[in-house]
C-alpha cells in the first residue's frame, strides 16, 4: 500500500523560554519532542480534529519513532515556526516537522504512530480525519 499524504500543513509560533535551555544558551535537544507534541496537538485542533474528540472516540496513537536532525541550534529569546505535515502509511501515521527561526531552517523530524481504536492497531481513522483530504503518492 502506498503512502496517502495530506494536503492541510499547519505552523505552531512558539517562544523559546529560558528553562528550555541548556547552559550553552541553546535549546535543549529533549524539548523538540515536547515542541513535537504541541505543533501536532495544534496540527488537529486547528483543522477541528482534536486529540480530545478522537480519544473520546477509542483513538489513540502511542508513538513508535522519533527523529530529529540538528541543522541550526536554536536560543533563548528565539521564536520558532514549526511547520506540521502529515503522511499515512498503512495502520501507522507520520508527521514530519521542519522548525524554522526568522525563515532559516534550524531542525528537522518527524514521529510515526500507530492508529489504534479500544487498544488495537487499526486502519480505521476518527471522525474529525474526515476534514482532511489525503493524496496518495
Amino acid at each position: 500500500m502506498g503512502m496517502e499524504i495530506c494536503t492541510y500543513k499547519h505552523t505552531a509560533h512558539i517562544e523559546v523560554r529560558y528553562a528550555e535551555t541548556d547552559q550553552m544558551g541553546i535549546v535543549h535537544h529533549s524539548v523538540y519532542a515536547v515542541w513535537f507534541e504541541q505543533a501536532r496537538t495544534e496540527y488537529f485542533r486547528t483543522a477541528g480534529a482534536s486529540y480530545a474528540d478522537m480519544e473520546a472516540e477509542g483513538f489513540g496513537a502511542p508513538v513508535l519513532e522519533l527523529n530529529v536532525k540538528f541543522k541550526q541550534p536554536t536560543r533563548y529569546g528565539d521564536f520558532v515556526d514549526v511547520e506540521t505535515s502529515m503522511i499515512r502509511e498503512g495502520l501507522k501515521v507520520r508527521f514530519e516537522y521542519k522548525v524554522f527561526v526568522n525563515g532559516n531552517l534550524c531542525t528537522l523530524g518527524s514521529t510515526l504512530h500507530c492508529m489504534t481504536k479500544n487498544g488495537r492497531p487499526t486502519r480505521e481513522l476518527p471522525s474529525g480525519f474526515s476534514k482532511f483530504e489525503f493524496v496518495t503518492e
